[in-house]
């Protein structure tokens, strides 16, 4: 063979590798474990993805050829959660304690103290339009660990758009871009407002959102109102707001609903519409949170989420944990763990009216899931064993099919390059090639320098707190 096609071969083999060794997995995926399905649990079930999504669910293993992905595990398999309230550019800071409670989220907002603290190193951060991409990589990341794979947020940071290419990396962008309608940005049917009222909402915007949800155009919009104590009168008004600008339907979920009492649950109830839970972040900033007493008995759709870490949850199964605490000392056991499971994942994704693509693990949905880690020899409730675990039990975590984060171990056993990292001092992996800004630790390292320039500090990627 003359020595130029000997090196054009070999020249067209290692590109072959390079290739291969960029690919996040191929196109189909087995993974054994116990199913968590609306039905119930399949124990030693087999998830068989083909292409991003569940081909198919098995009790026996499919015949399969040697060189297909397969992973044998004993944990649970949960579907992702979905965080249908977060502020994410703000999650790279760390926990503020406020000093005090306030009336009204107006009180905090235009506190001295927090702009300092808060808004306007984060107006700095993101004026850098070059420090986008390190803020969604690691925030992502932080919401991973939890088990989130499709979240909301990042909509309102202020940059030109179409966003910037990395916003479809890692966790699915529901107001952004979420793969579910092509390959573009611009094409998502979810709207996040902060809130109604004319600091937040212009009455053009109002129009415009109100003709797009009569027009068929938007799934949800998803607004804060009433994000103040029942006592607070401005709080109280902004349902009659929503509902005077024809906002009040069965496309609405409201954010907070800390100050409205049960008559407005039942009004919003007629509506359709929903509302998005936080109990973390209300507690720290009001001392109170939304009435889900009051709402869950006028029989109104309840989902959970972390709302932001300065004073929320660090990911959606922190935030599960802490409603579980609250559940058990104020509400006395009103939800199961199952209920509190299904606030984060499959109640969310109906909210959205995305329950046809994810938030279930059933055959023909996107292979959005994560794995937890249990005492395979003792049998348990696996709602229970995912609250009272937390987020070092989390082994795995795919989305579309792909291993994105999760133990060494299962990344080498699928030939996955991968990255290590430490969470709460156990040793985890993410997928190399799904990284959008580069490497975790560089990004770490650039975001860190880029803290210290506005006068702040890197928020950990959780608090290992057991």
């Amino acid at each position: 063979m003359p020595r130029t096609i000997r090196l054009l071969l070999f020249a067209l083999v290692l590109f072959a590798r390079q290739l291969h060794a960029a690919s996040p997995v191929s196109d189909r995926l087995l993974i054994r474990g116990n199913i968590v399905t609306p039905q119930g649990v399949i124990a030693n079930g087999w998830l068989d993805i083909e292409h991003g999504r569940i081909a198919r669910i098995a009790i026996t293993r499919p015949d399969l050829t040697a060189d297909v992905p397969a992973l044998e595990t004993s944990d649970f398999i949960f579907p992702g959660f979905i965080d249908l309230h977060d502020h994410p550019s703000f999650n790279v800071f760390p926990r503020w304690t406020p000093p005090h409670k306030f009336p009204n989220r107006y009180a905090w907002r235009e506190w001295d103290v927090v702009k300092t603290l808060l808004e306007t190193p984060a107006a700095a951060l993101l004026k850098d339009h070059s420090a986008f991409c390190d803020i969604d990589e690691y925030v992502e990341i932080k919401a991973l660990i939890g088990g989130t794979t499709s979240m909301i947020g990042f909509s309102g940071h202020g940059l030109a758009k179409p966003q910037p290419g990395c916003i479809k990396g890692l966790v699915r962008n529901l107001d952004v871009y979420t793969g579910f309608y092509g390959t573009e940005q611009g094409h998502e049917r979810i709207v996040n407002s902060i809130g109604i009222t004319s600091r937040d909402m212009t009455p053009e915007d109002v129009a415009r959102v109100r003709r797009e949800i009569a027009a068929g155009a938007i799934d949800l919009l998803a607004i804060h109102i009433a994000e103040g104590l029942p006592t607070d009168p401005e709080s109280a008004h902004e349902l009659d707001q929503l509902d005077a600008a024809g906002l009040l339907t069965s496309h609405t979920t409201l954010i907070h609903s800390v100050g409205l009492s049960p008559s407005q649950f039942a009004r919003a109830h007629r509506a359709g519409a929903s509302i998005v839970w936080s109990p973390r972040s209300n507690l720290e900033l009001y001392g109170a949170t939304a009435n889900v007493d009051a709402a869950f008995r006028q029989g109104v759709t309840i989902a959970l989420a972390p709302d932001w870490s300065p004073t929320g949850s660090d990911n959606m199964l922190d935030e599960i944990k802490y409603a579980s605490d609250v559940n058990r000392d104020r509400l006395d056991g009103l939800f199961s763990s199952r209920q509190l499971v299904e606030m984060a994942s499959s109640i969310p994704a109906r909210i959205a009216h995305i329950d046809d693509k994810v938030g279930t693990l059933a055959p023909g949905m996107l292979a959005d899931f994560f794995l937890v880690r249990h005492d395979a020899s003792n049998p348990a409730n696996p709602y229970e064993v995912l609250v009272d675990g937390s987020v070092d039990n989390i082994d795995l975590v795919v989305i579309g099919g792909v291993p994105v984060y999760g133990e060494p171990g299962f990344f080498k056993e699928l030939g996955i390059k991968s990255e290590l990292l430490s969470i709460c001092n156990q040793s985890r992996a993410l997928n190399s090639a799904a990284l959008t800004a580069g490497s975790f630790a560089q990004v770490q390292a650039r975001l860190e320098a880029k803290m210290h320039t506005v006068g702040s500090s890197l928020a950990p990627l959780a608090e290992c707190v057991h």
